[in-house]
């Protein structure tokens, strides 16, 4: 049973990597090692078993612990890539740690350093199996309760086999031919198939989200592109309302930029595009989306009022203006213009958006460089808000 789990082990690991393709995702590359280790561990078990009472039979167990430890810290590590920041890593890899640290000072008792090793190795997979729930990234239940699941049957089933180690004098060993290590091994087996199919389904899911979010992003800027606005405003307009929140949309154009292209080349105009996409992903809020609405143009969905968004565009605009010089050479300008989502007269966002576009196009008419607020009737005029001036 033992050479079988760990054939199919090996096959896994040199699989995996066919399947999945190149290149992977971290995620996914720990999880190809968590295999190739697991496999690597059954073999190193199988050739101390046909060395046993020799010195190669200690120094290839303890090797085998080791490759299982790190196989379990691999899993870990894959969870936090998939999950998000998991609570109970620093535990896992203390008790990855203590399992071969034990049961190299128990050498010199088969059952105890067996029972050790194995109550050591139920913790972690205990904790495994409890680092899948709670994500803190978006993802499918289905393969992380398959896999707490299987940690809950592993962890029960190691807990079991340590307390036979201990007071059994008839399990002396990871490959004796005995009932409880058959029943282990058919059970490591199912639990590790199902296992593969539950990192294959997080390695599927992780796929789809990345091109959700490709389909979502401007490719040059990493702002929200236009659709990805498009499909946030329902929910932003209705908290808003809701909850009585100011919400401004505001159309931020940078300014004479046909010009920057032309005396400094595209690539450089780029670069200018990129740099106001990095200012304003560090000004902007979490809960707020800023996107590239085209061209030079960008679009903002805030919970502002007229008040905030003229301290931002302040902030924003003096913020490009010094960034632009240390990075580019040259001073960019921002022309804006702002309007407002009225909890007591809501607007659709076509209205609010041609009534801002309207703002943005008085603030280019009226010298550009300033912030243009419209009023709750008109599409125009307004009152202007310059920049601060800049030496």
């Amino acid at each position: 049973m033992a050479v079988l789990i760990a054939i199919n082990l090996v096959v896994i690991g040199m699989a995996l990597p066919l399947v999945m393709g190149s290149p992977v995702s971290t995620a996914a590359q720990h999880a190809q090692k968590y295999f190739v280790l697991q496999a690597f561990g059954w073999g190193l078990i199988l050739a101390a078993a046909r060395l046993r009472g020799s010195s190669g039979d200690w120094a290839l167990s303890f090797a085998a612990t080791g490759a299982a430890s790190a196989a379990q810290w691999q899993m870990a590590q894959a969870l936090q890539s998939w999950l998000g920041p998991r609570p109970l890593r620093r535990w896992v890899a203390s008790w990855c740690v203590l399992g071969p640290v034990g049961f190299a000072l128990l050498i010199d008792s088969i059952p105890l350093r067996m029972a050790w090793y194995s109550a050591c190795h139920a913790l972690v997979i205990a904790s495994l199996g409890w680092m899948c729930l709670h994500p803190q990234r978006p993802a499918a239940a289905s393969w992380r309760y398959l896999m707490a699941a299987c940690a809950v049957v592993m962890g029960l089933s190691l807990t079991t086999r340590s307390y036979l180690a201990s007071q059994a004098l008839f399990l002396e060993g990871f490959t004796q031919d005995s009932l409880p290590n058959h029943i282990f091994a058919i059970i490591a087996q199912v639990c590790g198939s199902l296992t593969l199919v539950s990192m294959l389904v997080a390695w599927r899911d992780e796929t789809n989200q990345k091109l959700r979010d490709l389909a979502m992003t401007d490719q040059l800027t990493g702002l929200a592109n236009r659709r990805a606005l498009l499909q946030a405003v329902p929910p932003m307009q209705a908290l808003a309302q809701r909850q009585h929140l100011p919400l401004a949309v505001v159309l931020i154009d940078l300014d004479h930029f046909k010009a920057v292209n032309d005396q400094h080349g595209h690539t450089v105009g780029d670069e200018a595009l990129q740099l106001l996409g990095q200012v304003l992903q560090a000004q902007m809020r979490a809960d707020e989306i800023a996107s590239r609405w085209g061209g030079e143009e960008f679009c903002l969905l805030m919970y502002a009022d007229h008040a905030a968004v003229e301290r931002f565009y302040q902030h924003l605009s003096t913020t490009l203006h010094a960034q632009s010089l240390q990075k580019l050479g040259f001073a960019l300008h921002l022309s804006a213009g702002c309007a407002l989502h009225s909890t007591e007269a809501p607007r659709p966002f076509t209205a609010l958006l041609q009534q801002a576009d309207h703002a943005l196009y008085t603030a280019k008419n009226q010298g550009r460089n300033q912030l243009v607020l419209a009023t709750a009737t008109s599409p125009p005029p307004m009152a202007p808000v310059p920049a601060v001036a800049h030496p």
